[in-house]
């Protein structure tokens, strides 16, 4: 919005519009000026009817988490998709799966615009279990059929679930198959939601060329958090109200500041995180630890 809106006015006059031929489709109540609603709709966006009282999320969050081809890419970095150096590392008699794309890796040769990756991916042969992270609810079930995310699930972790003062949601995609978990089911962490796969649209046809291979088994995993408790569910993701990106390394440090900006800033020695995890037998390490890494690990 903010990028075809150039004198601020909140509206897509005629002049700002860039497909002409077709602004009259989009101004669906005739007043010459294209809304964020009208905008949205145009989109496949599932949107509130402006007359039901529903607010969205602020346009920032919006921009930041939807990251569409129009959305402003400062906005995401403003709200914390950056690199910030943090590593995982477990003890040295402990296996675990690492990560083979890092946090706000630069993805723009893969996509039709600038990009960064949105979490960390974890690959891990097809069909192995992925764990909830951390108590909480499962709030989103997509099938992701037109995402290069696949099959995703988003859980919500409230403070007294995670031990930090803010809302989190953790989000897992790219499932062999749709997990058997409902919207509204409470998982324990260390529960399975599903099995790995490698579900979505690949890079390839975003961009409209031959694909020539397929994608590997991979977990794809991120944090969002916020200090607000609302989300807004559009039909295809959830954006937190006022929300903000995590490295997912940041949220074993457990302890605040976890924002990107304070991470980036870290000393050296302090950018490798140790991580908790689940062990195969169902030990835990910490013993007392309130989040685990997506996979069980193994002596």
């Amino acid at each position: 919005m903010s990028k075809l809106d150039r004198n601020g006015d909140a509206s897509i006059s005629r002049e700002e519009w860039r497909k002409k031929r077709i602004f009259d489709k989009v101004d669906l109540d005739g007043d010459g000026a294209i809304s964020f609603y009208e905008l949205q709709l145009r989109l496949g966006e599932k949107v509130p009817d402006p007359e039901s009282g529903i607010e969205l999320p602020d346009p920032v969050s919006i921009s930041a988490i939807r990251r569409g081809r129009h959305d402003n890419v400062q906005d995401l970095k403003d709200r914390g998709l950056i690199e910030t150096g943090l590593y995982p590392v477990w003890d040295k008699d402990v296996t675990c799966r690492g990560i083979d794309h890092w946090y706000a890796m630069d993805y723009s040769r893969l996509r039709p615009k600038q990009a960064y990756h949105g979490g960390v991916d974890i690959p891990a042969p097809f069909g192995t279990p992925i764990h909830a992270v951390m108590d909480g609810e499962v709030i989103a079930v997509y099938e992701g059929k037109r995402s290069p995310r696949g099959i995703e699930v988003v859980m919500r972790h409230t403070p007294e679930e995670s031990g930090l003062p803010l809302h989190l949601y953790s989000r897992y995609t790219h499932f062999q198959r749709m997990p058997e978990v409902e919207v509204g089911q409470r998982l324990k962490m260390g529960d399975i939601i599903g099995p790995t796969g490698n579900t979505g649209v690949l890079s390839c046809e975003l961009k409209h060329e031959i694909c020539r291979k397929s994608r590997r088994p991979v977990l794809h995993f991120d944090i969002l958090y916020s200090s607000n408790e609302n989300y807004y569910d559009n039909g295809t993701m959830v954006i937190p109200y006022e929300a903000h990106w995590m490295d997912p390394n940041a949220l074993f440090r457990k302890s605040m500041p976890v924002d990107s900006q304070s991470m980036a800033t870290l000393p050296k020695q302090e950018k490798a995180v140790p991580i908790s995890y689940l062990l195969e037998n169902g030990e835990l390490y910490p013993p007392d630890t309130r989040m685990i890494w997506p996979y069980s690990c193994h002596r």
